[in-house]
C-alpha cells in the first residue's frame, strides 16, 4: 500500500459508516426526531420534568445516532459508580457509625479528609466525630477510604451532579452534608447490602453500638458505696 493510502481508506470507512448511521435512523424515523428535548425559550418538543429523564442504554447492539442528550437524557448510573465518599448512620435508631478513628484520613492519597473527635461531658474523648470534612474538589474518588474503614461506616455516593457557582466553602463537605441513612444505601446499592460480606459487617457494626452510645454519653457506672466501718461494742 503507497504512502497515505491507509489514511485515506481509513477516512473512507469512517464516512461510510456515519452514513449509514443517518440511513438506518431514516428508515426506523429516527433521523429528524430528538429524543429528549432541550430547556430552550422556542422548544416545539416536550420536555421532560426533573427526575424523569428518559435512560438511554448504550451497549454492543446499539446502532444508528445514539448522542445521548443530557440532561434531558441521562445514562443508567450503575452499582459500582464512585464519585464521592458519603458516611453511613443506621435508619432505625440514628447511630452514626464512624467512630473518628482517623484512618480514612491516613490513608487517602490527596490528603483530602480531616476530622476531630468529639468529647463526653467529662471532657474524655469518645468514639464519635465531632467535625468530618472533605473537600470535593481535591478527592480523587479513588474509595480507599471506603476500603479501609473498619466500622463500614464510609461509602462511595453515586452523585455526580456536583457544579456550582461557588467552591470555598460549598465544595467543602461537613458532617452534615456527608451524612446518608443505611436505607439510602441499600436502596442505591442492593447487591453490595445484600452481600454477605456487608451483612457479617453490619452484624459487628450492631455488636459494638450499644457500647459505643454509653461511652459518648459519658455513662458510667456508680462507684461502689464506701463500707461502713463495723460497730465497736461500747466500753464498760
Amino acid at each position: 500500500m503507497g504512502m497515505g493510502q491507509g489514511v485515506i481508506r481509513g477516512h473512507l470507512i469512517t464516512l461510510r459508516r456515519f452514513l449509514l448511521t443517518f440511513w438506518r435512523d431514516a428508515r426506523t424515523g429516527g433521523a429528524f426526531k430528538r429524543r429528549g428535548g432541550g430547556h430552550q425559550v422556542l422548544d416545539f418538543f416536550r420536555k421532560p420534568g426533573r427526575g424523569n429523564e428518559p435512560t438511554v442504554l448504550q451497549d454492543s447492539k446499539t446502532d444508528g445516532l445514539f448522542t445521548v442528550e443530557y440532561p434531558d437524557e441521562r445514562l443508567p448510573v450503575y452499582e459500582r459508580f464512585r464519585v464521592l465518599p458519603v458516611l453511613v448512620y443506621d435508619t432505625e435508631d440514628g447511630n452514626v457509625r464512624c467512630t473518628s478513628c482517623n484512618i480514612c484520613a491516613k490513608v487517602c492519597p490527596p490528603q483530602c479528609i480531616w476530622m476531630t473527635q468529639a468529647k463526653s461531658p467529662k471532657g474524655t474523648v469518645v468514639p464519635l466525630p465531632e467535625d468530618f470534612y472533605i473537600d470535593m474538589d481535591v478527592c480523587m474518588n479513588c474509595g480507599l477510604c471506603s476500603e479501609y474503614c473498619p466500622f463500614d461506616a464510609i461509602k462511595m455516593d453515586q452523585n455526580f451532579e456536583l457544579s456550582n457557582y461557588e467552591r470555598h466553602q460549598t465544595h467543602i463537605y461537613s458532617l452534615q452534608d456527608l451524612l446518608v441513612s443505611s436505607e439510602y444505601y441499600s436502596k442505591t446499592h442492593p447487591d453490595a447490602w445484600q452481600s454477605s460480606e456487608e451483612t457479617v459487617e453490619r452484624g459487628k457494626v450492631a455488636k459494638k453500638k450499644d457500647q459505643r452510645l454509653q461511652k459518648a454519653l459519658g455513662a458510667t457506672k456508680p462507684a461502689p458505696a464506701a463500707a461502713k466501718p463495723a460497730a465497736q461494742p461500747a466500753k464498760v
